[in-house]
This record gives C-alpha cells, structure tokens and sequence, in this order.
C-alpha cells in the first residue's frame, strides 16, 4: 500500500497510467444499411418514373374514348 505523502507517493503517481475516453461507450463503427441511402433514392425515383407514364397513358385514352362525362 502506499502512503499519501512521501518518496513512496510520488513513486506511486509515477507508476500510474491514465486513459481518458471522450464518450463512455466503444468507437462509432459503420452500419450494415449503408447500401440503403443510396439505393432508396433511386427506389423512390424509378416508382415515380414508372407510374408517370402510366397515369398519363390512362388519362390519354380515357380522353379519346370519352369515357369521362362531363356536366359542363
């Protein structure tokens, strides 16, 4: 044991090392849903590519077989 004071003390906090730790948990590591953030745009994109032309196509040939009624 050592004592407070003293030869021994100083000898003591010499032989001692500190570690310091910014946050109290382990190291930020990557996570598995990288690929996500960049095949989600591009989900997102082609869903709105691919049903443009479907809305319009509809619109299109219910205009030309007046299947739309209107009241005016």
């Amino acid at each position: 044991m050592y004592e407070l004071g003293g030869a021994s003390a100083k000898q003591a906090l010499n032989n001692t090392d500190v570690h310091l730790k910014s946050f109290p948990h382990p190291p930020y590591v990557a996570d598995d849903f990288t690929t996500l953030q960049y095949i989600l745009p591009i989900m997102v994109m082609i869903s709105f590519i691919v049903t443009a032309p479907v809305i319009c196509r509809d619109v299109v040939l219910e205009k030309e077989n007046k299947l739309k009624v209107s009241n005016a």
